[in-house]
């Protein structure tokens, strides 16, 4: 239980069966009694709360954080919440939004709503999925409950009145008819209110959603609510044009006179129904409901159109359905169908306007995107006749291609590690599924995309237009996908295209045609195309010139952020505050951007930054696979910004508008396959603005993908060859599509890995320009648990108090600023104070002042999975986090298995080539019988693909989580070689803990590393080796340095990438380094090696490998530079080009 919330007395939930939970008491302290039901949606708290179609339940939310953004009367569905209780993991107690007027407690305590945090309600959702709705209590307890007191709380759970026993439309539904008069301000109309003006919709209240009332009343309809009892005598008396029957509580069999209602109305006047009102139609023309295991509740549910093939996202909320086989033959038919479980989501007439929906088209909470349903129910209502839709699912206007040409995104630079080489395998995975033949070039050899088992064809080339009109010649693609290689491949593509090649040798884009590409990356065509949508885009200037980008900022004034088209990582862009940086960072931009072109535009330093991952199919299926949101204000780029998913300060109407403009977006670029969408919105007003698109995958994509388990290469890569998202089968899950948004019980945190401890004197500041090479996720219950993680998975000591005090370091985005946040507020700094200096939100600063005023949590890990679903359904794919809850997951399973340690986020010196070694290693494990079990942080890699391995853990490498994973799958042992100095730091430590340590043993590693050993065996073994000593401080070292002879080579040992090695060359330079080292802790408990430095020698690495007995030369490399330049900044030649046979047969 949290420190925070340790004020508030115990309260218990105890269902039907005995199965209880305890936590702690929210709310108002009256007891609870009704079925237990959960909702997925990760938004909309309080429109849920106050949906009447809770009545007689218990409401438990899935997604663990509630209240963040508080209360507030607009956000109510009806007066009052009709949940008997609600139930939660956490609940914030200081809510952050402009628009809360109350906390969450606050509201609940005044609505006399009880409820119970603290509790594992993932664990309680996994029960309910298993054993249907159940009936409980929700009691608040001045003391633990003992077992006479529980088992009295189960006897009580036991004689609640059933959901199906109870009147609940007459307990819910007003009594008089009366006229809906909510003031409609004008900016909340309809661009189609014209469209209802002079109509009356007689709306029958089972329990009607404030939102359909308001729906109706936007597009200019007079509404008339009727009660629950009004017969077609009432419906009459109000001089309807239309019947609307709404949504409502309990089971339809028992609404007599509602069915009575619909029986008259069909064929006298236009009809819609909605929920309850579906129901009750399906029983009017003669079908039978039933109830559904533990119904539907939420925010994400896929519903195909089987008139057009399209598939909406659905606002969900019932228990029972209409059983389709017991529909009548005649003019009635099933016109939506639910895409997970098939159940009936709409009926239609054939010839009378008549339909219904199973669904809440109108949202709150939840998609905007079925509100098209009024507007054909109003233009229905006028025409009095059903309306034609257009039919879709027609085959593409292409054929599918044959062979395709996959582009990948070269060297790793900043702004474009691994991410692009997960992309592209898991794009040549797919498309090979589907029986494309796979055309790859990359000039990166260390990269899982470039194996043969990977691409049909593998081409290691330079990434110009040369070298790829050549491969294009000799393999004759008929699709090129641009959209997998990040920023080099798009770029390619497009100079392709303008010099004619594809044209001329018969090959097309996928996924993004060059129309398109050129609207998302050219600056002044994307504005155009915003403006023809209406999406608001700041004050700005497309400026070609240094001139005109002078000229602007005279008109607008400073300060201004500089954003090149067609770069990388925010190439040559800036923030501008001085007429001296507009010239520098014009000029530097200009020069970055391929067409010679920047955006100029006000700054919004200080609004917050989301993004939107987003995808689309040739059905114009539309889906949001995750929300993301940056601690940092704008400012910051996104690659260096600490981010976390799902966005936490959003209330349901903003996560809805953006959502909303994301799929308007991409809708208007006509992207098939996936983008990523940058909002920047007002923490004061809500306003937004968009500032870009990413028309391919991108970093973000591959963190969205890895925090939801929703694989977006893969899937853009099937779209892009013709597969609709209904079409392709969500793996993790195996019984969903791709069609459909995660629902997240968890939180996912982000945190950049910067090179500055290898460039300590490098400008720390961060802007627009991304400088971090690599990045961590964690994931936890809550967001603290996994910031926690994240700091841990950097594998960085925290900085020293004293390298934290500077006020700078909170005011201005630098890579310290997250530590002196955490610094200022252990020093009792105020997280309001703290919050108003940074500019990050409130919300987070108390979360990080929660994680400093509690203590570590206690108790076991437990592990729960990813399944992308909020355990609405069984995962198949087992995918793993650590927390501490009630119930664990992961389970050992029967069989030998082995752990693969990864390497951690990407840096200098330990990059992409570790993870290529992990995965395969993983893959040998696999193809040996032995199951392979993957433990990482980095979301970037194909390591971390829920389908590398057989299991796998997202957990840091640190001893404390990787020795966890290992007692807990009870592994044979690990396999430490493969993953970097990261995983062979934790060879010793993990075989003290009794895990065995497979293939070179802790003993071999520490005679390879240790260079007194070392340099012992090559002296017994006869082979020659420069004079060397070991020294164990700085005045041992400087006493042995005459010894051993200038100049040296000096290092600590296990360090990896040359960090802390340096040439020296007198005593002088010795000492100098060894006082620099200490400074930067780099020689901390460390051995300090030194080494008779040869100088005008030539360096060759040499790669082996024995099986204890044979050994087998790999290769023998090279360097081109002398001896003296880190093999990393070495170019090499293989076979070597200056060694005589005699010499290399020496070497070998």
């Amino acid at each position: 239980m949290r420190a925070d919330s340790g004020a508030r007395p115990l309260a218990g939930l105890v269902l039907e069966d005995g199965r209880s939970f305890l936590g702690r008491a929210l709310g108002a302290d009256v007891l609870g009694e009704g079925e237990v039901v959960f909702n997925t949606a990760m938004t909309g708290y309080q429109e849920v709360l106050t949906d009447p179609s809770y009545a007689g339940q218990m409401l438990c939310m899935t997604f663990p954080l509630q209240g963040n953004y508080g209360t507030r009367d607009a956000d109510s569905e009806s007066p009052r919440p009709w949940a008997r209780a609600f139930i939660v993991r956490w609940a914030c107690e200081r809510p952050s939004h402009h628009s809360s007027s109350a906390s969450l407690h606050a509201y609940l305590a005044r609505q006399g709503v009880p409820g119970i945090s603290e509790i594992d309600t993932r664990a309680l959702t996994r029960h309910l999925r298993t054993h249907g709705t159940l009936r409980a209590v929700l009691s608040h307890e001045s003391e633990r409950p003992s077992p006479a007191r529980l088992e009295e709380l189960v006897e009580m759970a036991r004689r609640v009145t059933p959901l199906a026993d109870q009147d609940l439309v007459a307990e819910v539904s007003r009594s008089t008819t009366q006229e809906w008069l909510e003031p409609l301000p004008t900016e909340l109309r309809s661009p189609h209110y014209a469209q209802g003006s002079g109509l009356t919709i007689a709306v029958v209240d089972y329990g009607v959603k404030a939102n359909i009332l308001r729906s109706l009343r936007h597009r200019g309809c007079r509404v008339v609510v009727l009660p629950h009892t009004a017969g077609w005598a009432d419906v009459q008396a109000t001089g309807a044009d239309g019947l609307l029957l709404a949504n409502g509580p309990g089971d339809p069999a028992v609404l007599e006179g509602p069915v009575e209602l619909c029986r008259e109305a069909i064929g006298r006047i236009p009809l819609f129904g909605i929920c309850l009102g579906h129901q009750v139609l399906g029983r009017a023309i003669g079908g039978t409901t039933s109830r559904l295991p533990f119904g539907h509740h939420g925010a994400n549910h896929p519903v195909k159109d089987l008139e057009t093939g399209a598939v909406h996202i659905t606002s969900q909320n019932h228990e029972f359905q209409v059983d389709a086989a017991s529909l009548p033959e005649g003019d009635f038919f099933i016109s939506h169908q639910n895409l997970n479980d098939g159940s009936v989501e709409g009926l239609a007439h054939r010839s009378l306007p008549v339909f219904s929906v199973q669904y809440h088209p109108e949202g709150c909470p939840g998609p905007t995107d079925n509100h098209y349903l009024f507007d054909r129910y109003v233009e229905t209502v006028r025409a009095r006749r059903p309306l034609l839709k257009a039919v879709g699912g027609a085959a593409p206007a292409e054929p599918p291609p044959r062979k395709v040409l996959i582009i990948g995104s070269g060297a790793i630079v900043i702004g474009q590690a691994a991410e692009f080489d997960y992309a592209g395998t898991q794009a040549c995975k797919a498309l090979r599924e589907e029986g494309v033949e796979t055309v790859l070039v990359n000039s990166n050899p260390a990269t899982i995309m470039t194996d043969e088992e990977v691409a049909d064809r593998v081409y290691i080339e330079p990434l110009t237009a040369e070298a790829i009109e050549k491969v294009i010649e000799r393999e004759r693609p008929d699709a090129v996908l641009p959209t997998l290689g990040g920023q080099t491949a798009l770029n390619l593509a497009m100079e392709l295209h303008r010099l004619g090649v594809l044209e001329r040798h018969g090959v097309r884009f996928l996924g993004a045609d060059a129309d398109v590409i050129r609207r998302a990356e050219d600056r002044e065509a994307f504005k155009q195309l915003l403006a023809e949508i209406d999406e608001p885009v700041p004050p700005s200037r497309v400026c070609e010139s240094l001139e005109a980008a002078v000229e602007f900022a005279a008109e607008l004034g400073l300060p201004l952020v500089v954003r090149p088209a067609y770069t990388l990582g925010g190439t040559g862009g800036g923030f501008v505050s001085s007429e001296a940086e507009l010239e520098r960072i014009v000029r530097g931009g200009l020069a970055a951007s391929p067409i010679g072109q920047v955006l100029v535009e006000r700054s919004l330093w200080g609004w917050k930054e989301l993004e939107y991952e987003v995808m689309r199919d040739a059905a114009d299926t539309c889906i949001t696979v995750c929300n993301m949101e940056n601690l940092d204000p704008m400012g910051v780029h996104t690659g260096d910004s600490v981010v976390v998913a799902p966005a936490q300060t959003l209330s349901d109407r903003d996560h809805q508008m953006l959502r909303a403009a994301a799929l308007r977006i991409i809708r208007a670029l006509g992207i098939e396959g996936g983008c990523n969408i940058q909002f920047a919105l007002d923490p004061t007003s809500s306003t937004y603005y968009v500032i870009e698109v990413n028309p391919r995958v991108s970093r973000s994509s591959a963190l969205a993908s890895k925090a939801t388990g929703y694989p977006i290469a893969r899937v853009a890569a099937k779209v892009a060859v013709g597969r609709r998202l209904d079409e392709i089968r969500n793996e993790v899950t195996g019984r969903t599509f791709a069609a459909f948004e995660p629902a997240l019980d968890y939180v996912v945190v982000k945190v950049p890995r910067w090179p500055f401890d290898k460039f300590p004197g490098a400008d720390r500041r961060l802007g627009t320009q991304m400088k971090s090479t690599g990045e961590v996720m964690a994931i936890e219950r809550t967001f603290e648990g996994a910031l926690a993680k994240a700091l841990r998975s950097l594998e960085q000591q925290r900085p020293a108090p004293e390298e934290l005090s500077d006020p700078w370091l909170v005011e201005e985005p630098n890579d310290r600023r997250l530590f002196a946040v955490i610094h200022s507020l252990e020093q009792g700094a105020s997280a309001g104070e703290l919050a108003r200096r940074s500019g990050i939100d409130p919300w987070f600063v108390e979360r990080m002042q929660a994680m400093v005023a509690a203590p570590p949590a206690a108790g076991p890990v437990t592990y729960k999975l990813v399944d992308t679903c909020a355990a609405e359904f069984e995962a198949e794919t087992p995918y793993y986090y650590s927390c501490h809850e009630e119930e664990s997951e992961a389970v050992a399973q029967p069989g030998r298995s082995a752990l693969v340690v990864g390497s951690g986020p990407i840096r200098i010196g330990q990059g992409i080539e570790f993870d290529y070694c992990s995965v395969h290693a993983a893959w040998a494990l696999r193809e040996a019988g032995v199951r392979a079990v993957m433990a990482n942080s980095n979301p970037e890699t194909v390591s971390t693909d829920f389908d590398t391995s057989d299991r796998l853990y997202f957990e840091p490498l640190d001893l404390e989580a990787v020795l966890a994973v290992a007692q807990t799958e009870g592994v044979a042992g690990a396999v430490v070689q493969f993953g970097g100095q990261t995983a062979i730091n934790l060879a010793d430590p993990l075989a003290e803990e009794g895990v065995p340590v497979l293939g070179s043993s802790v003993d071999a590693i520490d005679l390879a590393e240790d260079r007194g050993r070392f340099g012992a065996m090559l002296a017994r073994l006869g082979h020659h080796a420069p004079s060397y000593a070991t020294a164990l401080s700085a005045r041992d070292a400087l006493s042995r340095a005459s010894a051993v002879g200038f100049p040296l080579l000096v290092r600590p040992s296990y360090v990896l990438g040359g960090r802390a090695m340096e040439i020296v060359y007198d005593e002088a330079g010795l000492r100098d380094y060894l006082e620099r080292a200490s400074a930067t802790t780099a020689t901390d408990g460390r051995e300090i090696f030194l080494d008779r430095f040869l100088e005008d020698a030539i360096e060759v690495e040499v790669d082996a490998l024995c099986d204890g007995s044979q050994v087998w030369i790999g290769g023998i490399m090279q360097h081109v530079e002398e001896a003296g330049i880190h093999s990393g900044d070495s170019a090499c030649v293989l076979p070597p080009h200056a060694l005589g046979e005699e010499m290399l047969e020496q070497i070998r």
